[in-house]
C-alpha cells in the first residue's frame, strides 16, 4: 500500500494570487477576491485548498454532498462535481482534467492550490480573469501540404477537413464583427515554429489551432476534447505527459495567459457539447504543444472528432456536421470575447 505524505496544515492566509488580482485592479471580483482567504495544507511539497474554504469562498451551499469518494458543490448558477484521487471532475456539466487529483488528509477533502487559480477560479469568476479585448482572432487549421495529418477510416485526410472547419468557424466570426486571420488558406504545409510566430507577430488577441483526432482501436474512443497550455512544473493530461512536455516544465510563453487559457478552453467545450448532443465530452485537457507553447497570446487546440471512428468520421464527413461544429466553436470564441469587455460583470 502505498504510504501518503505527510500533511502540514499552514497558517490561513490570503493566497498569492488572490493578492496579485487584488493589486492588479481586476474590480468587484478582485475585492471580493482579496477578502478571502483559505486554509493552506502542504502535502507533497504542494500547497491545497480545504474544500470547506473553497465551498464558502465561491458561495456553494453549506450543506454539499459528499456519496463515498464523490463529491457535489452546488450554488443557484454552479454545480462542481469530484471524486477523490480522480483528476477528472465536472463544472456545470462540463469535463474538466485537474492537474492533481483531490485527496483526504486528516479527514479534510483538499484541492491544490494551483487547480483553485488555474483551473476553477477562471470558470467560476470569469470577471476576475485579466480583461484581454478580442478584435482579432488567429485560426490555424492543423497540418497541410505534405503534412496530411492523420487519416480515417474512409481515407479521408485531417488536413483537407480542418481547413474546410476553420473556413466555417471564420465566416461565422466575421459575421459577428470579429477580425480574422488564418494560418494557412489552402493545402500548404506551415511548420510548426512558423505558425506560432505568425499568431505572435500579427497582432492577433486569440489563436484558436483547430483538428481532428485519431487514436487505436478505431472503434474505441470518440468525442470532443480541447486543449489549454499546462501551467509550469505540472504534467499534462494523461498520455500527453509523455508525448507532448517530457523534460518541459519551465515556463513558456503561454503560461502568461494560464488563466484566459482555460476560460477559453472552457467556453468552447461548454458550447460544443451543448450545442452536438451527440457528441461525448472528452472534456478540457492540459498539453503542451508547441502552438499554444510558443504563442504569447491566449491560445487553444480543439481536436472535433476522431476520424479513426467510423460513425464519428461519417458525421464529420458530412458539410451539415462541420457547420454545426463550427458554429459551437464559434460561439465558444465570441462568448469569450465578451467575457474580456471592460464593462463585463
Amino acid at each position: 500500500m502505498m504510504r501518503m505524505p505527510r500533511a502540514t496544515f499552514a497558517r490561513r492566509r490570503a493566497a498569492p494570487w488572490i493578492l496579485a488580482l487584488a493589486m492588479a485592479g481586476g474590480g468587484c471580483g478582485a475585492l471580493r477576491a482579496a477578502e478571502g482567504s483559505f486554509n493552506t495544507v502542504r502535502v507533497g511539497g504542494r500547497n491545497y485548498v480545504n474544500v470547506a474554504d473553497l465551498a464558502r469562498f465561491y458561495r456553494f451551499d453549506r450543506n454539499w454532498k459528499q456519496t463515498g469518494l464523490d463529491v457535489t458543490l452546488r450554488s443557484k448558477w454552479r454545480v462542481f462535481r469530484f471524486r477523490v484521487n480522480n483528476r477528472e471532475c465536472f463544472v456545470n456539466n462540463v469535463r474538466i482534467w485537474l492537474n492533481d487529483a483531490p485527496l483526504m488528509a486528516r479527514n479534510s477533502l483538499l484541492i491544490s492550490e494551483v487547480d483553485v487559480e488555474k483551473t476553477l477560479d477562471p470558470i467560476l469568476r470569469p470577471w476576475a480573469v485579466r480583461k484581454l479585448p478580442v478584435r482579432t482572432v488567429m485560426l490555424d487549421p492543423g497540418h497541410g501540404g505534405e503534412d496530411q495529418g492523420t487519416t480515417g477510416t474512409r481515407r479521408s485526410f485531417e488536413k483537407y477537413y480542418a481547413l474546410d472547419l476553420a473556413a466555417r468557424v471564420e465566416r461565422l466570426l466575421r459575421a459577428a464583427g470579429v477580425r480574422t486571420l488564418m494560418t494557412r488558406r489552402r493545402d500548404a504545409y506551415v511548420s510548426l515554429e512558423d505558425r506560432a510566430d505568425m499568431a505572435n507577430s500579427s497582432g492577433a488577441d486569440l489563436f484558436v489551432s483547430l483538428h481532428l483526432n485519431s487514436a487505436k482501436p478505431a472503434r474505441g474512443p470518440r468525442g470532443i476534447e480541447t486543449y489549454c497550455l499546462t501551467p509550469a512544473g505540472l504534467s499534462s493530461t494523461g498520455a500527453l505527459s509523455r508525448r507532448f512536455g517530457l523534460g518541459r516544465f519551465a515556463e513558456e510563453p503561454g503560461n502568461r495567459n494560464d488563466r484566459n487559457n482555460m476560460l477559453l478552453a472552457f467556453l468552447i467545450q461548454q458550447r460544443a457539447t451543448e450545442r452536438i448532443r451527440e457528441v461525448e465530452d472528452r472534456g478540457v485537457k492540459r498539453a503542451r504543444f508547441h502552438v499554444i507553447r510558443a504563442t504569447r497570446i491566449p491560445a487553444v487546440l480543439v481536436e472535433g472528432g476522431f476520424l479513426s471512428n467510423p460513425e464519428e468520421e461519417k458525421r464529420l464527413l458530412t458539410a451539415d456536421y462541420r457547420q454545426r461544429l463550427a458554429a459551437a466553436i464559434a460561439d465558444g470564441i465570441l462568448r469569450y470575447a465578451r467575457a474580456m469587455k471592460p464593462s463585463a460583470p
